[in-house]
């Protein structure tokens, strides 16, 4: 549960840095919102693209909250 715990937070700060370098040479808040939305929709590998960070980072908040879960899972097993 602590790994998944702490695999959440570091990827959160990576999804944050991930969508600075999307938007951050947008001139305006819209124009920054529809890159973001551009990204996310193209999908981008996490090699190679500008949205590779922001999709390293989304991968691992998936990890991070299933590893969560099962720990939370085998902790209510246990505790039966």
């Amino acid at each position: 549960m602590a790994s998944g715990a702490a695999v959440l937070v570091l990827s959160l700060s990576v999804v944050l840095a991930g969508i600075a370098d999307v938007v951050g040479d947008a001139a305006t808040t819209t124009d920054a919102v529809s890159v973001l939305v551009r990204t996310l929709a193209a999908g981008g590998s996490a090699f190679g693209e500008s949205g590779g960070t922001l999709s390293l980072g989304l991968l691992g908040v998936g990890v991070g909250c299933w590893l969560l879960g099962v720990g939370l899972l085998l902790q209510g097993r246990t505790e039966r």
